[in-house]
């Protein structure tokens, strides 16, 4: 039996290697700072099955900017059309552009984001985050696979619909494909 681990161990390899990392290597050193909406206040956050989802949308916005107001209700609604119990397809953290952290919290309140943020005093530690904006302006969505790869991202601050659809498109691929599959984009 004991000769027989190091076999499987080495069949196993390249299937667990395919499959990738159980949590999302460029959130994970953030785990800690992430914050949520519960009633009218932001408590910490504390999820591992956040890290697991196989995609998560940074989402660079702010309560300043008209187009992240506008585009916000269409994220909002594609997050809560998913099963609100077991893993979530794809999870979503924001990254607030906001002058304050009230600005932060007004912003998530106004539009009811049921996703956790970046903590307002812990976005400078975050910096290494800011490597996922496009610089186009905001809204800014860049979605990202568990190895924190680019799958999808804003060329402009006027596409965050378009991508947001390329990423519903993604999603029907990948339930077609069947579970434990993540096709390219």
């Amino acid at each position: 039996m004991k000769a027989l681990v190091p076999v499987l161990v080495a069949c196993l390899a390249p299937f667990l290697a395919e499959a990738g990392p159980l949590s999302n290597a460029a959130l994970a050193p953030h785990a800690q700072d992430l914050v949520i909406l519960k009633g009218q206040s932001l408590v910490a956050f504390s999820s591992q099955r956040f890290l697991q989802a196989p995609y998560t949308v940074l989402y660079f916005g702010a309560s300043w900017c008209p187009d992240c107001r506008h585009f916000s209700p269409s994220l909002v609604a594609a997050y809560d059309a998913q099963p609100q119990h077991g893993n979530k397809q794809f999870e979503v953290l924001l990254l607030s552009r906001d002058q304050d952290a009230a600005g932060m919290l007004k912003f998530m309140r106004t539009e009811k984001m049921n996703w956790p943020a970046v903590a307002f005093d812990k976005l400078a530690d975050a910096k290494d985050l800011d490597r996922f904006y496009s610089g186009h302006g905001i809204p800014c969505l860049t979605v990202i696979d568990r190895r924190g790869t680019v799958v999808l991202q804003t060329k402009t601050d006027q596409d965050a619909g378009e991508v947001l659809r390329e990423l519903e498109t993604l999603l029907k691929k990948s339930r077609s494909a069947g579970p434990g599959s993540a096709p390219k984009p």
